[in-house]
C-alpha cells in the first residue's frame, strides 16, 4: 500500500471564454495564442469568433455573442459615453502608423491640401474617423471641408477604384493593399505624429469582474504570446499574416509598424480623454459627459500576473 504513493491532483476543466476578435495584426497576440495553444495551456476553452474591425468585435460582446473584445480606444470610448459599463484589462497593441489616407491622383490629390471639397471615405466610430479628423485639423482643414463617406472597411477598395470617392481613410493592412492595387495612381498621406492607436481586451464589467481567474489565464496566455513574438519573430508573422497572401517585404513593414505588448499605461486613459473631447466638439454623441475612465480600467488581472506590465497611474485611489 505505501508504494502507490499519492494520486495526482485532479485537473480542473478549462474555462469557456467566447473571445470576438478584429482579423487584423493588431491582434497578433490573440492570433498567435490561439495558433499555438497558449489558451489550452492556461486553462482556457475559447471559442474565438472572427471579426472584421474592433468595432464589430466589440458589438459582439453589447450582443451578447461574445465575453470579450479586441477593440481599439475609439469604438470603447463611444461605447463607453452610450452609457455601456465595460472593463479595459489590459493593451495588446499600439501604433502611430497604422492608420492612413490614400488618395487618387486623378481626382487632383498629391498634397494633404488638395483634399479640400473631395469625397473621403471612413468608417464611422472607429480610428479611421478621428485619424482622418486629426489629420484634417494638422492640415489646416475641417470635416465640413469635405464630403466624408461613411463606408466600412471592405468597401473601401472598390470605392476608389471605381472613383466613388476620391480617398479613403483607413488602417492597415487595407490601406496598403489599396496602394499597392492602385500603383503609381495612388498616393499614400500619412502623419505618425497625430494620432496613436490601442487595441485592447475588453468586455462588460459585470463578466469581467465576476471572473477574474478567467482574466487572469488570459492574460497568461497573451503574455506567452508576447514572449513568443519577440523569440520567434519570421514564425509569429507567417502565422499572423498566412491568410492575406502579402508579400514578405510587405508583411515586414506591417509587422514593424506597432508594438504586440500586454500593458496597462496611462497613455490609454489620455487617449479616451481627448477623443471625448473631439467627440463633444464635432457633435458625434449626444449630452457628452467626460466619464471618469479610470473606472473603465480593471488592472487587478494583470496585477496579477505581470504587476510592472501596469502603470502606478491608472490605479484606483
Amino acid at each position: 500500500m505505501g508504494c502507490k504513493g499519492q494520486r495526482p491532483p485532479e485537473a480542473h476543466p478549462p474555462i469557456p471564454l467566447r473571445l470576438a476578435w478584429a482579423n487584423l495584426h493588431d491582434c497578433s497576440l490573440v492570433q498567435l495564442a490561439a495558433a499555438k495553444g497558449f489558451f489550452k495551456e492556461a486553462g482556457l476553452a475559447v471559442q474565438v469568433l472572427p471579426c472584421g474591425y474592433g468595432k464589430e468585435a466589440l458589438q459582439a460582446v453589447l450582443d451578447g455573442k461574445a465575453d470579450l473584445a479586441t477593440v481599439a480606444e475609439t469604438p470603447l470610448m463611444f461605447a463607453v459615453l452610450g452609457g455601456q459599463k465595460l472593463s479595459v484589462i489590459g493593451s495588446i497593441y499600439t501604433s502611430n502608423k497604422k492608420n492612413g489616407i490614400v488618395a487618387r491622383r486623378k481626382s487632383g490629390i498629391s498634397a494633404p491640401g488638395d483634399l479640400k471639397n473631395k469625397r473621403i471615405a471612413f468608417t464611422q466610430g472607429t480610428t479611421s474617423h478621428i485619424f482622418l479628423s486629426s489629420f484634417l485639423t494638422a492640415n489646416h482643414l475641417a470635416m465640413d471641408e469635405v464630403t466624408p463617406v461613411d463606408l466600412a472597411p471592405e468597401q473601401m477598395q472598390e470605392a476608389i477604384l471605381s472613383g466613388r470617392v476620391d480617398a479613403v481613410s483607413t488602417w492597415d493592412p487595407t490601406g496598403k493593399i489599396i496602394a499597392e492595387r492602385m500603383g503609381t495612381e495612388g498616393v499614400e498621406l500619412n502623419d505618425p505624429h497625430i494620432y496613436t492607436e490601442t487595441f485592447v481586451i475588453a468586455g462588460h464589467s459585470s463578466f469581467v469582474n465576476g471572473n477574474q481567474e478567467a482574466m487572469r489565464r488570459m492574460l497568461r496566455a497573451l503574455l506567452r504570446a508576447e514572449e513568443f513574438a519577440v523569440r520567434h519573430p519570421q514564425e509569429a508573422q507567417a502565422i499572423v499574416f498566412a491568410d492575406l497572401k502579402l508579400s514578405p517585404a510587405l508583411v515586414a513593414e506591417l509587422w514593424g509598424e506597432g508594438s504586440c505588448t500586454v500593458a496597462l499605461d496611462h497613455a490609454l486613459i489620455l487617449a479616451l480623454e481627448e477623443e471625448t473631447r473631439w467627440a463633444a466638439k464635432h457633435r458625434l454623441a449626444k449630452n457628452v459627459q467626460m466619464p471618469n475612465f479610470l473606472e473603465v480600467i480593471d488592472p487587478r488581472p494583470l496585477l496579477s500576473v505581470k504587476p510592472n506590465a501596469v502603470d502606478p497611474q491608472v490605479l484606483r485611489p
